[in-house]
């Protein structure tokens, strides 16, 4: 069974909205951007996607412009206004778009994959500069679906962590290069997993599955003993 998708691309945007704005094209979807009129989100291959919610409000822009010829500047000044609140709910655009999209906050409501981020802040009491710092520094990332941010569930350990190191008076911006390290290590774990999800074979997904587990505690372990390694040698210069 196909499975839907929360998102479209820039390509799949201007085609379907071809019918109703001929003048269309990517270029012009584009500039929005760089007007700030929108922000879609980017894949890991930054590549432009667009949610429901991107869908309507650049449906709004267009027929702000098409209907009553107003210049971009009147209306991104409506949209940033204090007042202005998109109809999430007209669903009319998409069914005469015929896009396919769910709605993924859905989901973050029937499994605890998922937590509210301003129920993170209120749980543990973090200040909004310190969330800040997490995401500029690539230790974590959120989601934004519906204008509300979520955080993986398995990012929570990954701030605890983050906090404990605060103690020795080291924060997000000294942990950046941890990211790499993450990076090159997935990458090695990824070229060997990658057959396997290639095989064909009915179990794959869950074989690769246990295959990554299995190689992610082998590296933790490795790199635990090597660090301790190197600091017994230093520390034992200064016997």
């Amino acid at each position: 069974m196909k499975t839907k998708k929360s998102y479209v691309t820039i390509s799949e945007l201007v085609g379907k909205f071809k019918k109703f704005y001929p003048d269309l094209s990517a270029s012009k979807i584009r500039f929005l951007e760089s007007m700030g009129l929108i922000e879609p989100k980017r894949t890991p291959g930054k590549y432009r996607i667009f949610t429901k919610e991107d869908i309507l409000k650049i449906n709004f822009i267009l027929k702000m412009q098409k209907q009553y010829y107003l210049p971009l500047s009147a209306i991104k000044e409506k949209i940033s206004s204090i007042d202005f609140k998109l109809n999430t709910e007209d669903k009319d655009i998409l069914k005469q778009l015929k896009l396919n999209i769910y709605d993924p906050s859905l989901d973050y409501k029937q499994k605890n994959e998922f937590i509210p981020v301003y129920e993170l802040t209120r749980r543990y009491k973090l200040d909004q500069s310190f969330i800040n710092e997490l995401t500029e520094n690539n230790i974590v990332s959120f989601e934004e679906i519906e204008g509300q941010y979520f955080l993986r569930s398995s990012d929570m350990e990954i701030i605890k962590i983050v906090m404990e190191f605060s103690k020795f008076g080291i924060h997000s911006k000294h942990l950046r290069f941890f990211e790499n390290f993450s990076t090159r290590e997935s990458s090695f774990i990824q070229q060997i997993v990658f057959p396997v999800l290639m095989s064909g074979s009915s179990d794959a997904f869950k074989k690769a599955g246990e295959i990554a587990a299995e190689m992610e505690e082998l590296i933790s372990r490795f790199r635990l003993l090597m660090v301790k390694r190197q600091n017994k040698l230093f520390l034992e210069k200064y016997k």
